[in-house]
């Protein structure tokens, strides 16, 4: 039986997450972190992080610098953007009301799950509205072999810096 994931969010909106969480590991004053570091650390492709940081740059998420020495970084503090920010600015407005099983034919009074899916979706609006990338961020632990350590995006870029 194939899988089935409840809760559907698009793949351009969990780069985005990602990708502002490795960027909430450095300090406002941190080094840019490159495209291609910060593509490589979340396991992304180049050009489908490429248009997810311009929709991010564009609602004012990241601060973008082009060229040799280019790269992003967060606009504001990390304890300033949440993952509903990061979501609506890659999907659109995320209700409070919506249905993880998208059927546009339901009539929500007669939904023969009562009222628990629309109680749990406000949970997680909640959720996504009260999170911040700032709680986020990645405690410094020992990684388990194979899980991809995000701070080393940051650290390539801080080597790159002229001393």
């Amino acid at each position: 039986m194939p899988a089935n994931d409840i809760v559907h969010f698009s793949d351009a909106a969990l780069i985005a997450i990602h990708a502002l969480a490795v960027l909430a590991e450095g300090a406002a004053d941190a080094p840019l972190v490159p495209a291609k570091d910060l593509s490589a650390a979340i396991g992304a492709s180049d050009n489908h992080l490429s248009k997810v940081m311009q929709r991010l740059s564009k609602s004012g998420l990241v601060l973008s610098t082009k060229g040799p020495s280019g790269g992003f970084r967060l606009a504001r503090p990390a304890a300033e953007i949440s993952f509903l920010d990061a979501v609506e600015a890659i999907d659109g407005e995320v209700r409070p009301t919506f249905c993880p099983f998208r059927k546009g034919r339901c009539d929500r009074r007669l939904c023969i799950f009562g009222d628990e899916i629309e109680r749990h979706s406000r949970e997680l609006t909640e959720f996504l509205r009260a999170r911040t990338f700032a709680a986020a961020a990645l405690p410094q632990r020992k990684l388990e072999p194979g899980e991809p350590d995000w701070r080393s995006a940051r650290e390539s870029a801080a080597k790159r810096l002229p001393a």
